[in-house]
């Protein structure tokens, strides 16, 4: 059995879009959905980051995500959870239009879970970062 929570963290964008220090414009979640470390990584302790470019329509619905960099296990986690979610729509001279930004996943492992149990919990850093954090896979012995 796997306990999942979330918790989001940051400040609402003006105008649904933030820009980011490579000057590249990121619209805010409206719809963040929770996912489960891969179990695979899990149980092969695999670590480290995502990092996807996502492409949404003019409505917030993600169209796609490809994988940048990444393990990729990480990376297959990564995108079919971030096509559950939902941005802000995206805007080009003052209309709705598509757009594409990059947005990070961060795979942390920690301590050893002791029993068939293990705990993921996500972590939304707005704008364009989460963070998954889970109990490592048990050892068998």
């Amino acid at each position: 059995m796997r306990i999942l929570s979330m918790v989001i963290c940051g400040v609402i964008a003006v105008a649904g879009m933030a820009v980011t220090t490579s000057g590249q414009h990121v619209p805010f979640a409206t719809k963040v959905v929770s996912m489960e470390y891969p179990r695979l990584a899990t149980m092969a302790c695999i670590t480290g980051n995502a990092v996807l470019r996502v492409r949404i329509d003019s409505n917030g619905k993600v169209l796609s995500a490809t994988g940048l960099s990444g393990h990729p296990i990480l990376v297959k986690g990564a995108k079919a959870n971030i096509m559950l979610w939902r941005f802000a729509a995206g805007k080009s001279a003052g209309e709705k239009a598509e757009s594409d930004f990059d947005f990070t996943y961060v795979f942390k492992l920690k301590g050893v879970s002791h029993s068939d149990r293990t705990c993921s919990s996500l972590t939304y850093e707005y704008p364009n970062k989460v963070t998954v954090v889970s109990d490592a896979f048990p050892l068998e012995t």
